[in-house]
């Protein structure tokens, strides 16, 4: 992930992922579940460091429930998502991170999660 990417002017939650719109014209979608899977906290995060742990985190993200999420903002930088059942809300997701999900690309940039930001 590279460069300036547009400014996000829409965000619509649908029954199963979300709906991205840029100031450039670009859309994407993304399932809650990439979107959970992908969380960036501080307990998911780590999760991701190996196939092993990123797939038993990717089942328990499948199991829970499709819910729409609350969607607060966060700054002008970035947005959090509350869900309603046990699954994790503490991520705080930077519009870059959403940008790279809605193109497929590895929102972490091939790194590691380590404490501390990166």
């Amino acid at each position: 992930m590279s460069g300036d990417i547009p400014r996000l002017v829409r965000l619509e939650r649908r029954p199963s992922d979300l709906h991205l719109t840029w100031e450039d014209g670009t859309e994407h979608e993304v399932t809650y579940d990439d979107l959970r899977h992908a969380c960036p906290c501080a307990k998911c995060a780590p999760s991701r460091n190996d196939d092993g742990t990123s797939a038993i985190l990717r089942r328990e993200v499948e199991s829970l429930p499709s819910t729409l999420p609350t969607v607060r903002t966060v700054g002008h930088y970035a947005v959090t998502f509350e869900w309603d059942d046990k699954g994790c809300s503490s991520g705080i997701y930077r519009f870059e991170r959403l940008w790279a999900l809605g193109r497929r690309e590895d929102p972490d940039g091939g790194r590691p999660y380590v404490h501390g930001a990166w």
